[in-house]
């Protein structure tokens, strides 16, 4: 008779649109790849093939924090923050864009990303009822609760409601600081570790198991990061436990339409809603510089290539400047990469006053040949030493600004160089005049993060953001 644990491996291999693929260059194509589980019947209900393709839907949905439409916590972050600006007529996308975000703007997918946590905490209980041995299975939807709820502290206020659903009771909770959320998705991820540490006790060589450790790991040293605590983020990710050409990667179906398109690709290429941005744009004829904002355009860094400007965006006027790095409408994007990793370690030496060991790993990483999913990035120069502290802080967060365009982690990186670095904010976000379509529109607000949303306020437990410190 087939064990949990290989009908687990047989199950997922035959929901998915392919599968397992790896490759010498560490890619694990599987986790989030495009799930179909199709239909459980309910004489299949309460059994190990129904917790199963719990699971596989679950884990489907994760991808809904970075695709799905145009409207993706990645993409919205990144607007929020540098990376991208606003070229479409709608007033929400400008209001992130301006960093002037009320309650009531539907344009930041809050609700999308907590209602996946449900789900999540379903096919977990499901999988230790009706499929107990499937350790390795079970780690990942611990993995991806962790990522969810890190995503939700390193982008929204203080105030998170983590509520859940059980059995179709919903417990409604309290609004939790970031710190509160930080501290779930660790444990989360801790329980991730300890499922995927006893199926490699058992099945030491395990190649599904053996890449979503790396993974986990890359996650908990994120949040040692965000916590703070930057050496214990570095001991956790050496090169031996994370390759740094180690990728997990979303993936896209081709059969579920918009739902599974890239979602950089939707945003630009397919809707031209919004342009990368650079560090200066226009008001009328006159160049109009955007303090803060690094030129993601004009620097020509081959790691966030451009095309452009090409036409104009759907508001009719803004010039389009489409990003290289995820160019059609099935491109991977990778949730965690080895250059994560590489990162981590680096912002390690930079916080133990050893400058000269952030640059060996930064200028590692720039003069090798790197992936970023399907993108290619060349081999570049090796940069000079900086003079002192503040010039190598600067230069970290900008080196890691293009290392990571796009995947979610600007924002947070801008909200810590004013917690843990102290810097104010008007050294910071984008600052000073603001532009929409070539039109003044008065000038950046202070917003370093996004609201918990009107529709939280139901919630009797909730009453809105604590704060909207960094």
């Amino acid at each position: 008779m087939m064990s949990h644990k290989n009908r687990a491996r047989w199950v997922v291999a035959a929901f998915a649109v392919m599968p397992l693929v790896l490759t010498s260059c560490y890619v694990k194509d599987q986790l989030l790849q495009p799930q179909n589980p199709g239909t459980v019947g309910d004489d299949a209900v309460g059994t190990a093939a129904a917790a199963l393709a719990l699971r596989v839907g679950a884990i489907g949905r994760i991808r809904n924090v970075v695709n799905g439409g145009d409207q993706r916590l990645w993409q919205e972050s990144g607007h929020l923050a540098d990376e991208y600006k606003d070229a479409d007529f709608q007033p929400t996308r400008i209001d992130v864009d301006r960093r002037t975000i009320t309650t009531n703007n539907g344009e930041f997918p809050y609700s999308v990303i907590t209602q996946q946590r449900g789900y999540l905490r379903d096919a977990i209980e499901a999988m230790q009822k009706f499929a107990p041995d499937s350790l390795s299975l079970i780690g990942e939807l611990y993995m991806g609760l962790g990522f969810i709820e890190m995503s939700l502290a390193e982008n929204f206020c203080n105030g998170i409601p983590l509520g859940h659903t059980h059995a179709g009771e919903v417990t409604l909770g309290p609004g939790l600081t970031n710190a509160q959320v930080f501290d779930s998705a660790a444990i989360h991820l801790d329980s991730a570790l300890t499922f995927v540490n006893a199926h490699l006790a058992k099945a030491p060589s395990d190649v599904g198991a053996n890449f979503v450790k790396p993974a986990v790991l890359v996650m908990k040293a994120r949040i040692l990061i965000d916590q703070g605590k930057f050496a214990a983020a570095a001991q956790l990710v050496p090169v031996s436990a994370v390759p740094t050409a180690y990728q997990y990667l979303f993936t896209m179906s081709a059969t579920n339409g918009g739902l599974e398109d890239n979602g950089h690709w939707n945003i630009q290429t397919s809707t031209a809603r919004v342009t990368v941005s650079d560090s200066f744009d226009f008001i009328g004829s006159q160049q109009n510089i955007v303090k803060n904002a690094l030129p993601f355009v004009s620097a020509k860094d081959p790691r966030v290539p451009v095309r452009g400007p090409t036409g104009t965006a759907e508001d009719g006027s803004t010039p389009m400047y489409i990003n290289l790095v995820y160019t059609g409408r099935k491109d991977p994007m990778p949730m965690v990469s080895g250059l994560d990793a590489r990162l981590i370690e680096a912002e390690a030496k930079l916080n133990a006053d050893d400058i000269a060991g952030m640059m060996t790993i930064l200028n590692g990483l720039r003069t090798s040949p790197q992936r970023l999913g399907a993108f290619a990035v060349p081999a570049m120069a090796a940069l000079p030493t900086p003079a002192n502290k503040e010039a190598a802080i600067s230069l970290y967060f900008r080196e890691k600004a293009f290392w990571v365009w796009g995947r979610g982690q600007r924002l947070s990186d801008l909200r810590r160089l004013m917690r843990q670095y102290g810097r104010p904010e008007d050294q910071v976000f984008p600052t000073g005049r603001f532009s929409y379509a070539g039109n003044e529109l008065g000038s950046y607000g202070h917003d370093v993060n996004f609201p918990v949303p009107d529709p939280e306020l139901p919630n009797p437990n909730f009453t809105g953001c604590i704060d909207r410190k960094p």
